[in-house]
């Protein structure tokens, strides 16, 4: 009677550990299953604030623009030299406006255009007779002559922006300027003494509009082209002309 009651014993102890067994491998089972589970949901929920972080980008952006300007339809006594003819642009503050699911973009900003143009040559310099800006020749005791055209102003540019690839798109709208300084600046030396002339009140026209086009072709980098049909100076002011200009597109 007692060997058997010994077998029961033990046949009853081996079950109980083999249950035991069994149990904690379906709970580690379990618990792996649910950090998989949870490794998953993490990955989801990664993967969405990605998306979310891609869509929610911050609208405010910074943009500046720096290139050559080309003078054109200049009066025949007057001949500008494009290389050293030259513009700067920032946009400190411009809001893009993306629809949801849209590769469109509308643009609106607020920023500063530096602009100059410079006579080629060092034998012609722009000088004020009767409230007019005239280009006559130098005087023949100067050196070393540099004659330009500076103006200053706020710009706004309104653009639309077609995305067509991962970092490839093509911006295209006005930009409308409100000049508030200008003067010509004469740069010579005589002897041994360099002189620095400015010359202000000059006639230029405070309200001009452009024709913007960047083509955007690596993240923050472009190439742009602007068309100024209207002229720098106020008619009877001064030599008419208009300009195009190219450059480089930052943002």
């Amino acid at each position: 009677m007692k060997r058997v009651l010994l077998m029961a014993l033990v046949a009853l102890a081996t079950t109980a550990n083999a249950e035991e067994k069994n149990g904690m491998t379906a709970s580690n089972e379990d618990n792996t299953t649910v950090l998989k589970a949870n490794d998953a949901v993490a990955s989801n929920d990664e993967e969405a604030k990605t998306d979310k972080d891609d869509d929610d980008d911050d609208p405010w952006s910074i943009h500046a623009q720096i290139g050559i300007n080309i003078p054109l339809s200049t009066p025949s006594d007057v001949d500008f030299a494009p290389f050293r003819s030259w513009e700067f642009g920032i946009t400190p503050l411009q809001y893009d406006y993306t629809p949801q699911n849209s590769k469109t973009t509308l643009s609106a900003g607020l920023g500063l255009t530096f602009r100059n143009y410079t006579l080629s040559g060092h034998d012609k310099m722009f000088s004020k007779v009767n409230d007019q800006i005239v280009v006559g020749q130098k005087e023949s005791n100067l050196s070393d002559l540099s004659s330009s055209i500076y103006t200053m102003g706020f710009s706004m540019p309104l653009l639309v922006k077609q995305k067509f690839g991962k970092n490839f798109s093509i911006s295209l709208g006005a930009q409308l300027n409100w000049y508030c300084y200008g003067r010509v600046n004469n740069k010579y030396e005589i002897g041994d003494h360099e002189y620095d002339i400015n010359i202000k009140d000059i006639g230029y026209n405070p309200v001009t509009v452009d024709i913007l086009s960047i083509i955007h072709v690596a993240k923050g980098f472009g190439i742009y082209c602007k068309y100024s049909p209207m002229n720098v100076m106020k008619s009877g002011r001064g030599p008419e002309y208009n300009s195009i200009s190219v450059g480089l597109y930052f943002f």
